[in-house]
């Protein structure tokens, strides 16, 4: 019996609300205003719960990372259940979108935002007013659940299609301009706010948010196309 184990649930819990509350302000960040942190925090306990209550020690997959995925799930489910994007905002989504995959295939690589804007017949400015329109696209927003890391014990088949998502994002990240990598890098992996980013980058806030969704607009894009 592992360590993990012998742990009490409510013990588990209590180590991990700091967990859950920073994953739902990260994602509040990028919500509507009127999105409360509370309900996210909320649907990420349950999250928290959903992951004690299915987690299986294993030494390539740590509770933590496990439980993060189902968290962040929880709280995805949540937001698409309530429907945050509006109609017209997803149709202006998926106009980015289907420009971006269209001319990554012509450039051989993701376009600029000035080229985006050029495709699209409008300012730059106008450009970007429609990416500060959609700071609620999400990264896993529309990755079915069984795509998503789970039991580790699970369908061999539903294994294999979760390391073959995860290395085609990896393989997308690489990709993306210098700017978008590093606010990719520094609000994922060193859990970095948008204001915090804008410090060590030199940028407003404004545009960190700006390059966040469009990264997440060229992530949905080519992941689209295949």
């Amino acid at each position: 019996m592992t360590a993990y184990q012998t742990l009490d649930p409510n013990e588990l819990i209590r180590q991990h609300t700091g967990l859950v509350r920073r994953i739902a302000s990260h994602i509040g960040s990028r919500l509507p205003a009127n999105v409360e942190l509370d309900d996210l925090f909320q649907e990420g306990m349950t999250g928290l719960i959903d992951a004690i209550r299915r987690y299986k020690p294993q030494p390539n997959l740590s509770f933590e990372a496990y439980a993060s995925t189902r968290i962040r799930g929880a709280i995805y489910d949540a937001c698409r259940r309530d429907d945050l994007l509006p109609r017209h905002q997803r149709d202006k989504l998926d106009q980015l979108e289907q420009t971006t995959r269209r001319l990554e295939q012509v450039l051989g690589r993701i376009p600029a935002d000035h080229e985006v804007a050029d495709a699209l017949d409008m300012p730059l400015a106008a450009y970007h007013e429609i990416v500060d329109s959609l700071v609620n696209v999400m990264p896993l927003d529309d990755v079915p659940e069984d795509m998503l890391p789970t039991d580790p014990y699970g369908d061999p088949m539903n294994l294999l299609a979760s390391r073959q998502f995860m290395l085609r994002i990896v393989d997308i990240l690489k990709r993306l301009p210098e700017k978008q990598q590093m606010v990719m890098a520094l609000h994922y992996q060193e859990d970095l706010s948008y204001r915090e980013i804008a410090a060590v980058m030199g940028l407003t806030p404004g545009r960190i948010s700006q390059l966040h969704t469009e990264a997440m607009v060229a992530i949905r894009a080519l992941m689209g196309s295949a």
